[in-house]
């Protein structure tokens, strides 16, 4: 399974024992999701891109490895829900490069 990464990433501190629904119940608020649309929303610890779809009674801080990593993005909480934000249109866009796929750029 590939994951598309989209949105504005965030910080959050995950503390030690905390419940994967107690960690949600703190996204849901920053990120201001109506209890409608946040319960179809599921929750996966990413590591190297590959998602792990955890239960609500998960302990999440045992999930991140304390340990040196090589990537700011090599393990992280994901959230998996449809992409609602509007597409802009190209006048908007004149001086970016958009893209309909995912495009993968190498250095």
């Amino acid at each position: 399974m590939q994951v598309q990464n989209f949105g504005e990433p965030f910080f959050l501190v995950i503390h030690e024992g905390e419940t994967l629904a107690q960690v949600k119940l703190r996204i849901q608020k920053k990120l201001q999701v109506p209890d409608e649309e946040f319960a179809k929303w599921k929750s996966a610890f990413l590591s190297l891109g590959r998602p792990e779809y955890l239960q609500d009674s998960d302990v999440v801080f045992t999930r991140f490895q304390r340990r040196d990593v090589y990537g700011a993005w090599e393990q992280y909480l994901g959230l998996e829900h449809p992409d609602n934000t509007p597409k802009r249109s190209y006048a908007v866009n004149q001086n970016r490069h958009t893209f309909e796929k995912p495009v993968k750029i190498y250095n």
